[in-house]
């Protein structure tokens, strides 16, 4: 009997200890759709950490082609030129008041912006533009989620943060793809599933309407899955990561609606 007893356990410690299998790129990119609280928690415990390089780099590349489409259409390329030049001018009208330059000067400004908007280099800039406005955008969301769930002692690294936001961004490619049909189909920059399709800005104002058009339906899937995966790596409950991050997304609209931010999306 003692004899089996450490047959047995020799053979229990001849065992190898387990092995947390490893979930692929492809499975947890489709895991956020039919399964992101498991797939979240499988990034966790998995050895591979770059889950959020190829979700960035199809988000660029979408943002790009939305941009591109965007411009080439000749209604929707033109609001962007009158919003641009509406805004250069009241800088300059400023600037002029404020005896900061002269009127020839402000005129002189205008007309070499004019000529950069037009033709292709409104097409270049834009795709330069957006290119780094994600990247920084993505770098720059991840450290403030990051740096949130310190306050409430979570356990999530940079990177599972990175991997969080990186996946999350998929949805925001899908809400990339239909906001850029919808504003081709109905000649107006800022349509997508939302309230901002029952109203104009002539009736709202500029700043309301940037405001109004934060609601995308599609945005509040987007947050909701990543208050679910902020959750998954970082130990901290969902009741508490869903309103941080719903928290966090209201201060921004509302800086970039009405705040000192909103000239980032005058031009939208």
């Amino acid at each position: 009997m003692e004899e089996n007893n450490d047959q047995q356990s020799a053979e229990s410690d001849s065992q190898p200890d387990a092995i947390i299998p490893e979930i692929s790129l492809g499975d947890a990119m489709a895991g956020i759709f039919t399964e992101p609280s498991e797939t979240f928690s499988s990034v966790k415990l998995s050895l591979k950490k770059n889950y959020w390089l190829i979700p960035l780099l199809v988000l660029i590349v979408v943002g790009i082609l939305s941009s591109f489409l965007v411009l080439r259409d000749e209604e929707l390329s033109s609001q962007i030129r009158d919003k641009q030049k509406t805004a250069m001018n009241e800088q300059l009208d400023k600037a002029v008041k404020e005896g900061k330059m002269t009127r020839e000067e402000a005129d002189k400004s205008i007309e070499q912006s004019q000529k950069i908007m037009g033709g292709s280099m409104l097409v270049v800039f834009g795709a330069i533009g957006t290119f780094f406005v994600t990247l920084v955008y993505f770098f720059l969301k991840s450290l403030a989620y990051w740096g949130s769930l310190k306050l409430f002692k979570g356990t999530a690294t940079f990177k599972d943060v990175m991997n969080v936001v990186g996946l999350a961004s998929i949805i925001t490619s899908i809400q990339l793809v239909v906001d850029t049909v919808l504003a081709i189909f109905t000649g107006r920059l800022m349509a997508n599933i939302g309230p901002v399709l029952l109203v104009t800005e002539e009736s709202v104002g500029s700043s309301m309407m940037r405001f109004i058009a934060n609601f995308d339906l599609l945005n509040f899937w987007y947050l909701a899955i990543l208050g679910i995966g902020l959750a998954k790596v970082s130990g901290v409950n969902a009741k508490a990561t869903i309103p941080l991050v719903i928290g966090l997304w209201l201060v921004w609209v509302l800086l970039t609606s009405f705040g000192p931010l909103s000239m980032l999306s005058a031009g939208k």
